[in-house]
């Protein structure tokens, strides 16, 4: 199925690419569908450039606009605000799907984008307290709509900030059915990053959570600050069913952009797929991890036949150690076994707890 709307980190890809228009300022806007949003703006130094928002979705440079003859209420609300506006930051939410700019014109505006469920864009005074919106909406926790403070969706675990003490308890008690669900809900990642995370500390996504062992969260803690290194200066990768800001693994690039905006804004978020092409995508995807699954295994085939062969090869000096140890546990129990066996040079550790040895052969 086609990509429709931007991941947490995606979005931090976006943004990264924005920051040029900082110190510019907007001089025209723009309501050509009902959930689409074009902000004209001038940047010092380099001109027009036209900034797409579509809410619960994504935004991205554009290069096209439609000019509608009469402007939503919404529009004229925010020409009458934010017209000739100055902007000083664009910044993401700690690692959530919201984009907030900060405006100035004789007083301080935020207009914020909600990236997340059905989406909006809200227009604050610098105190958050809301002049208008896109859409009214009511939540649980919080009502948004004009003359009520603006109040952010309660955070989640900021994954760009994410520690390693932190991520061992996430996954400690957390109950999701594996690890790559565990870091795509709970952390925020997404699916796609989370298994890619993953592959590349070659770590099983499908194992459970609390399985995951001290290693792996630190291994998954620094290739999220890799991840986070590589959409400083991010491009755009173009497969069938993803738009990335850096390549994946073992995926084939249809077409690579030279900015990550460019890619984006080739989505189509409200194009309809048919039944067909549905499943074909499913199947697609099946076949994808069934090819996936035999490169694996294929991997962990060749590492068994090399330790069997290594095993073979050592075979004596694996046996004597074997006979050692089944003459001391006539006598002595494992913790005087652990002592004795600590002594010979080519043992590295004694696990007690699994009954394991480590033998370097």
């Amino acid at each position: 199925m086609p990509k429709k709307s931007l991941s947490s980190l995606e979005l931090a890809a976006v943004i990264n690419e924005l920051q040029f228009l900082e110190k510019g300022k907007i001089s025209q806007i723009y309501h050509p569908e009902k959930k689409e949003l074009v902000l004209q703006l001038h940047a010092r130094g380099e001109g027009k450039h036209l900034l797409k928002i579509i809410p619960g979705k994504f935004l991205c440079l554009t290069k096209e606009k439609e000019i509608t003859l009469r402007p939503s209420g919404f529009c004229m609300q925010l020409r009458k605000y934010l017209s000739n506006a100055s902007i000083k930051y664009i910044t993401q939410k700690d690692s959530e799907r919201i984009v907030v700019f900060e405006l100035e014109k004789k007083e301080t505006y935020f207009l914020i984008v909600e990236l997340f469920s059905k989406g909006n864009i809200i227009l604050t005074d610098e105190d958050y307290n809301i002049i208008g919106t896109l859409e009214q909406q009511t939540w649980k926790d919080r009502t948004v709509k004009a003359k009520e403070k603006y109040i952010f969706p309660a955070s989640g675990f900021n994954w760009k900030e994410m520690a390693e003490k932190e991520l061992a308890s996430l996954l400690k008690k957390s109950e999701k059915r594996n690890l790559a669900t565990s870091l795509a809900t709970e952390l925020g990642l997404g699916g796609l990053y989370a298994e890619e995370v993953c592959k590349i500390g070659n770590i099983d996504f499908k194992k459970l959570p609390t399985e995951a062992e001290a290693e792996e969260v630190k291994m998954i803690v620094r290739f999220i600050k890799d991840l986070l290194s590589k959409i400083e200066k991010p491009a755009g990768y173009i497969y069938d069913e993803q738009i990335t800001p850096f390549p994946l693994i073992d995926q084939k690039v249809v077409k690579k952009t030279e900015t990550y905006n460019e890619a984006v804004n080739t989505m189509q978020p409200f194009e309809k797929t048919s039944p067909y092409e549905k499943k074909i995508a499913a199947l697609k995807r099946t076949i994808s991890g069934q090819e996936e699954a035999v490169k694996s295994l294929e991997k962990k085939i060749e590492l068994n036949k090399k330790k069997g062969e290594l095993i073979y090869e050592k075979y004596a000096s694996l046996q004597k150690l074997l006979d050692i140890v089944k003459k001391l546990r006539e006598s002595k129990g494992w913790e005087e076994i652990a002592t004795e066996l600590k002594k010979e040079k080519k043992i590295k550790s004694v696990n007690l707890k699994k009954k394991e040895i480590l033998v370097d052969l």
